[in-house]
């Protein structure tokens, strides 16, 4: 379904991403945990090219390009097969909640107007904002905003979905609306890349956990062996650590 290959990134000098080796399964839930700069974040978005990796392959479903030879043609096509759930919701703020969520079917899919409606409407039941479609972002919650964006992904249908930490810009109060979402998308098996700081939350809903720090994928296992049995040093200390605080 996903295979990442040897993929590396540099900012100039910087480094972050130092040879990453990956393969997901079709279906599959995983949860990338690390510090932070461990490069989490700039795998994910390398994955569909919002940022450009230095080196490496990336294929998803029958989809396969290189860094070296890339064209416009081929990242415009990998954009197609998945879909992005950011931090900061990325919005729009002159559009209401039924517009942002129809936007990219009418652009990017091409789609009839009353087909994109519809399906925008189907998504933004799924994730409780139906009443919410005549509102514009500006008088939302951050949670209900962040649930308008995930609304916004499934109505793409990608073969995967990326989410980059959907949480951490939220008030404690709204953290579990949005993780509610997401827990009752894993139960539909459907292809999911999250990075996360909820521990809980990622031994409930992962299948498997890649832990990252300075680059690289350290360990990774299910939940019950990266959390209860972990093998690598670093892995232990940022557990620890994350239990003291």
């Amino acid at each position: 379904m996903i295979k990442v290959k040897n993929l590396k990134k540099n900012f100039k000098d910087n480094e972050v991403l130092k040879g990453i080796n990956l393969d997901i399964k079709k279906g599959e839930v995983v949860v990338i945990l690390g510090p932070s700069g461990s490069g989490k974040s700039t795998l994910l978005r390398c994955l569909n090219y919002l940022e450009t990796p230095t080196n490496g392959e990336i294929q998803i479903s029958d989809l396969k390009v290189d860094a070296k030879s890339i064209k416009k043609k081929d990242i415009y096509n990998l954009r197609k097969e998945s879909a992005m759930v950011f931090q900061h919701y990325n919005l729009f703020n002159n559009k209401t909640v039924l517009e942002n969520v129809r936007e990219a079917l009418l652009v990017v899919k091409k789609l009839p107007f009353d087909e994109a409606t519809k399906i925008s409407k189907e998504a933004l039941t799924k994730v409780g904002m139906i009443e919410k479609s005549d509102f514009y972002p500006s008088t939302l919650s951050g949670g209900q905003m962040q649930r308008v964006s995930i609304a916004r992904a499934i109505a793409l249908n990608p073969n995967v979905i990326l989410f980059d930490e959907p949480t951490s810009a939220l008030d404690p109060e709204l953290v579990g609306e949005v993780l509610s979402v997401i827990k009752d998308l894993a139960k539909e098996h459907r292809t999911m890349i999250i990075v996360t700081h909820e521990m809980s939350f990622a031994k409930e809903v992962s299948d498997r956990i890649i832990f990252m720090a300075d680059g690289y994928i350290v360990e990774e296992g299910t939940p019950l062996e990266i959390f209860e049995s972990p093998k690598e040093e670093r892995t232990k200390q940022f557990l620890k650590r994350l239990k003291s605080e």
